[in-house]
């Protein structure tokens, strides 16, 4: 019987975890594996799979099998629609330099209010963006993400995705457990039955911070943001042009927020802004 240790780095086999020179190996490899063309319909070859277990392996003194490489891909692929998602939100910026998606603290509390997962996203840099984009980036149908802040995401909600150093790939390896299991159907279905009442408590809370968000915008706000736009006349600005700041606020809520929270000095600013395009 061997007297070796698991590195404590990554683990045994059962126990292990990716760290974050780990996660830079694994995106390193199945990008070169990528444009080599060993990603054909937008899925990993085995062999490049079982490239990425052997180098991780060798590399760092650890168990890593495919099923951990598998795992830690579909976590990949689930941060990355994230990403996407939260892109494709108006009111956003990007910072493609540093790799950020940008917004103001009035825009952000907003965000995050809604989707508190946002916070892991938003004005912070994206560790591992480009290989991401080169290993999951074509998996995506980056239309199908144009969504608001008030869509009611329910995929999102049964699965949330969250940064690469989440062991989402530790949930899978429990539910292979629980499956694979001797427990009796009664308890699986006692357990589904759980599982499917905390699901729906869950969206149900979600539905209701939505639902009350959309509220508090939505009653009688577009009245008071067309008296509060057409004050500025008294700035010195045109009543034609104003008209307009006011349609493209009613259609940018994040931006109409943002507007509403500023002092009359801040206003002009971004109406002076506004007039430059």
């Amino acid at each position: 019987m061997s007297n070796s240790k698991p590195s404590k780095e990554g683990g045994t086999s059962k126990n292990f975890r990716w760290t974050k020179p780990m996660e830079s190996l694994f995106l390193e490899i199945l990008a070169e594996e990528a444009q080599k063309g060993n990603k054909p319909s937008n899925t990993f070859r085995a062999v490049s799979i079982k490239r990425v277990a052997t180098t991780i392996s060798e590399r760092f003194q650890v168990q890593c099998d495919a099923k951990h490489v598998e795992n830690h891909l579909r976590t990949v692929k689930n941060t990355w629609k994230t990403i996407c998602t939260i892109r494709e939100e108006s009111g956003l910026g990007w910072d493609d330099n540093m790799k950020m998606i940008t917004c103001d603290r009035v825009t952000y509390d907003v965000a995050v209010t809604i989707h508190p997962k946002y916070a892991s996203f938003l004005n912070k840099k994206i560790e591992f963006y480009d290989e991401m984009a080169l290993v999951v980036g074509q998996d995506m149908a980056t239309g199908s993400f144009a969504k608001t802040f008030a869509d009611i995401d329910l995929d999102n909600a049964a699965e949330c995705s969250l940064p690469l150093n989440f062991d989402n790939e530790d949930v899978a390896e429990e539910r292979t457990k629980v499956s694979s299991s001797g427990t009796s159907k009664r308890k699986r279905k006692n357990l589904q039955e759980s599982v499917d009442d905390d699901h729906i408590q869950f969206v149900g809370e979600k539905l209701g911070e939505i639902a009350e968000a959309l509220k508090k915008f939505t009653e009688d706000k577009t009245p008071h943001l067309y008296e509060e736009v057409m004050s500025m006349e008294k700035e010195g600005f045109d009543d034609d042009f104003l008209c307009g700041a006011f349609d493209f606020l009613a259609k940018n809520e994040f931006e109409a927020k943002a507007f509403l929270a500023k002092k009359t000095k801040h206003r002009k600013i971004w109406l002076q802004k506004f007039t430059q395009g």
